[in-house]
């Protein structure tokens, strides 16, 4: 025997003890992939539940730091989270009441605005219109010669159908409210068992720097794309109000709700008030100038304001966050869409925080030379000069 084979063979056994061991792993993986697509599945298949439970969460993120606020941190947790939810609740409701009246009388015009347009353009339309007529014919030609019955299933009548989509909205609103207040009248104490169910100390300290780090980022997010909303909404309604697009309100407050999505809110807004003042002005040119002042605006607010605002460290991948968006809109529609960001903002706190994870926070972050980002905690320790937000904005 040579002196070689010794070696080799303990070679060969390393090689069969990695390979044992790499079936055990990719085991791991794949049941760790099918979990997050049953997961997913049933998020999507019980939407309607899920997506107000996902949103309360994120909104008591929001809310608790304001509860620890005073005059609300001398009072008691259920009646801080009362009023807090009141409030809310009250303000919607109060929106609704105020803005339901032009937006029934918008979608009413929109039945004989298309009717015009058609009038408009039926010389354009003329030859489908033959089309369809000679394939009436046709049919009936068929019928007559002895061709199978065609058999037409009855749809459920439109106010059915709004019925039903109302029942559902409806349910998951009272879903989200009921569960805000909840999460904000014992948010410290589930934050508490959360901590002490890790079994370690350095779980514990994890988890307790996991939910500030969540809980400041989505807050000051928010809180600040509010007010910047708030005022693009305040801007766009003025200016409607002077090229005198009826209901400047209605579109100020739409024009600062989709603005919370990004990308899609901003086109949608775009194209929706262009729809509007189409069917409202006689004038080309005053009918193109409130898409094209709505542009303006937006690009005031998304490369002047907010940058200047949020800053380069809330920055996220903008790959990633168009992802996100078009992912979460197609599992729960405009909720998911809304929901995308902050969505992402806690995976990626929560991925900075895990070695074996990190790796995703680095294609989450937007910024030049992304780093993993301390939590408050951390702060303390790293000091003033060494510290680094969660990146948040696209």
């Amino acid at each position: 025997m040579t002196e070689q084979d010794p070696q080799r063979s303990r070679e060969a056994g390393t090689a069969m003890q990695g390979g044992a061991r790499a079936l055990p792993m990719q085991a791991e993986t794949a049941l760790a992939v099918m979990a997050v697509l049953a997961l997913l599945y049933t998020a999507w298949l019980a939407q309607n539940l899920v997506a107000p439970i996902v949103a309360a969460v994120i909104a008591s993120f929001i809310f608790m730091p304001l509860l620890r606020a005073a005059p609300f941190r001398f009072l008691p947790e259920p009646v801080s989270a009362a009023l807090v939810v009141a409030t809310l609740t009250g303000a919607f409701a109060g929106a609704v009441y105020m803005l339901a009246e032009p937006a029934v009388e918008w979608a009413t015009r929109i039945p004989a605005a298309i009717e015009d347009a058609k009038l408009k353009s039926s010389e354009l339309a003329e030859p489908v219109e033959t089309m369809r007529r000679v394939s009436r014919e046709m049919e009936e030609l068929g019928r007559e010669a002895g061709a199978p019955a065609e058999v037409v299933m009855r749809q459920p009548g439109l106010m059915a159908q709004l019925v039903d989509v109302a029942a559902q909205k409806g349910a998951s609103i009272l879903i989200f409210i009921v569960l805000l207040y909840f999460l904000l009248a014992s948010g410290e104490m589930l934050r508490d068992r959360i901590i002490h169910a890790a079994k370690r100390l350095t779980d514990k300290e994890k988890a307790r720097r996991i939910l500030r780090g969540i809980e400041r980022e989505i807050s000051t997010y928010l809180l600040s794309i509010t007010l910047i909303n708030a005022g693009l909404g305040v801007a766009v309604g003025l200016s409607m109000w002077a090229l005198g697009l009826p209901n400047a309100l209605l579109w100020g407050v739409a024009a600062a709700l989709l603005n919370y999505i990004p990308y899609a809110g901003p086109l949608a807004g775009m194209a929706l008030m262009g729809f509007a003042a189409f069917i409202t002005f006689d004038s080309l040119v005053q009918a193109l100038a409130v898409p094209a002042i709505y542009l303006f605006w937006n690009i005031v607010e998304s490369q002047f304001v907010t940058p200047s605002v949020l800053g380069r460290r809330h920055t996220l991948n903008a790959a990633v966050v168009f992802v996100s968006i078009v992912f979460w809109g197609w599992m729960w529609g405009v909720i998911g869409a809304v929901l995308a960001v902050p969505i992402l903002v806690i995976l990626n706190t929560c991925f900075a925080q895990s070695e074996r994870l990190r790796k995703f926070s680095y294609f989450i972050d937007g910024s030049p030379t992304p780093a993993p980002a301390p939590l408050p905690d951390a702060e303390e320790k790293t000091g003033a000069g060494g510290t680094r937000g969660i990146p948040l904005r696209p």
